[in-house]
């Protein structure tokens, strides 16, 4: 699935316009929460980088003309609880599409700790992979 936000609708950035692919991991021990896990992946993959110089290799506007698209491994089980509108405030500019797919994981954490929104033992692994470009 692709989900362009926000309400915008294009195609993937083209191979020649792409700067860079961040990879990230999120987990989420307790809760199994895909939208906590994807945020944590999300930053993961973005949170070492700066690019100070994305005015000049931009044209025609800088960091908000970039495009972000972002590819989501998340466990099917815990797929439809799945916020990209929260997931997408993970990014300060640009123009972000998801595209989401089945993957991730699902590990025990070995303690079920219902004050912490647990329904069971499950641990919530999300992997994303940001391609940022224009």
């Amino acid at each position: 699935n692709t989900y362009n936000h926000p309400n915008e609708t294009r195609d993937p950035i083209p191979n020649e316009n792409i700067f860079f692919i961040e990879i990230g991991f999120g987990n989420d021990s307790h809760g199994q929460s895909a939208t906590k896990a994807a945020i944590r992946a999300c930053r993961n993959a973005i949170e070492f980088n700066s690019i100070p110089s994305i005015k000049r290799l931009i044209p025609n506007g800088g960091y908000d003309a970039l495009k972000l698209d972002v590819l989501l491994a998340v466990p099917p089980k815990y797929r439809d609880g799945l916020d990209l509108d929260e997931v997408a405030k993970v990014f300060p500019y640009g123009h972000v599409r998801f595209e989401v797919q089945d993957g991730g994981m699902i590990a025990p954490s070995g303690i079920a700790i219902e004050k912490l929104g647990d329904v069971g033992d499950d641990m919530v692994v999300v992997c994303a992979s940001v391609t940022v470009g224009h």
